[in-house]
């Protein structure tokens, strides 16, 4: 019960913290500076893209709600397994982030927010705070390159601490989109450890209206090394996603 009203708490402070910045900055400004994106997926399996491991082989879909603006934001994540409730993949995540331009190339974006593991409950047992840290590096215009760290179970569980770090090249151009993932789940803070890779090629930016998009897209997964296969199994996988995207 201390876990979940703390975690509610946590959004509530998140949540009103963003919605009072969005008056502010509407105050001040009398023409919009922010963006918001809500996409909504639906996959043949699931990769967790947080992870770099196989969420689920069943069919799945997400919902996630960006509100960005140049130097702060929000993300709001959920994630569904459409036939099994006990999978990794039924779960939500919510951050408020900032952003950190350290020149014209560099940014670093520290997060922080709510990991709710929803296998059984909405707020069930592993959900804690987590804390990212990602900063990328622009080639180019179609060129980025990304590393992200992610530490979970922060307060609540802090025997069951975790540290990934993902790196990633981001491709894009007028419709195609390519992104080269490895991610690396060290024993800095718990004795297993693993490494997976991924790459995912999508076609998108297919647009149905002025602020609406698709795209379809090919992921694989593939889990290299694991020192525990019982809480990290070696599965490899590869899925197909159809994706809706609302913007302004």
């Amino acid at each position: 019960m201390i876990r979940i009203i703390t975690l509610i708490g946590l959004m509530s402070l998140l949540l009103v913290t963003a919605i009072y910045a969005v008056d502010q900055d509407t105050v001040k400004s009398k023409e919009p500076r922010s963006h918001w994106r809500l996409t909504l997926r639906a996959h043949s399996k699931a990769i967790f893209n947080f992870g770099g491991r196989v969420g689920s082989d069943n069919p799945t879909t997400d919902i996630n709600f960006t509100y960005d603006r140049k130097q702060w934001g929000f993300l709001v994540f959920k994630g569904q397994d459409l036939l099994d409730h006990g999978t990794f993949y039924n779960f939500a995540l919510i951050t408020v982030y900032k952003n950190l331009h350290l020149s014209d190339k560099w940014t670093m974006t520290p997060s922080i927010g709510s990991f709710l593991e929803e296998q059984n409950a909405i707020v069930d047992k592993g959900s804690d705070v987590v804390f990212l840290l990602t900063t990328s590096f622009r080639l180019n215009k179609k060129i980025t390159l990304e590393h992200m760290s992610l530490l979970g179970n922060l307060v609540f569980e802090p025997e069951e601490r975790d540290w990934v770090n993902r790196f990633r090249a981001l491709y894009t151009n007028r419709h195609l989109d390519v992104i080269a993932s490895t991610w690396h789940n060290n024993q800095v803070l718990d004795n297993s450890w693993y490494w997976s890779a991924g790459l995912s090629v999508s076609y998108g930016r297919i647009r149905l209206d002025d602020h609406l998009q698709a795209s379809v897209g090919l992921s694989g997964l593939v889990m290299i090394h694991t020192s525990d296969p019982v809480i990290n199994p070696q599965k490899h996988t590869a899925m197909i996603t159809f994706s809706l995207m609302a913007f302004r």
